[in-house]
């Protein structure tokens, strides 16, 4: 703690850890879109499958975005 703000180590730490969570799961939006418009631009057979490699990426940011919330 530092003594005189008061403020924890600790409390500033899982803050910026939840902010990087955060901003990662903005990359994973975008990986997504990403892969929205090169499988409308490029045909190339496993789309299906890239979209869904992209979509479980998001869920999984998601998912830990929300155990950090609950763990921290």
């Amino acid at each position: 703690m530092i003594p005189i703000l008061g403020i924890s180590i600790w409390l500033i730490a899982k803050i910026f850890v939840l902010i990087a969570f955060f901003l990662y799961i903005i990359f994973s939006v975008v990986v997504v879109r990403q892969v929205e418009l090169m499988t409308a631009t490029l045909e190339v057979g496993f789309e299906t499958q890239i979209k869904l490699l992209s979509y479980l990426h998001l869920l999984f940011a998601l998912f830990v975005f929300l155990a950090a919330l609950i763990i921290l």
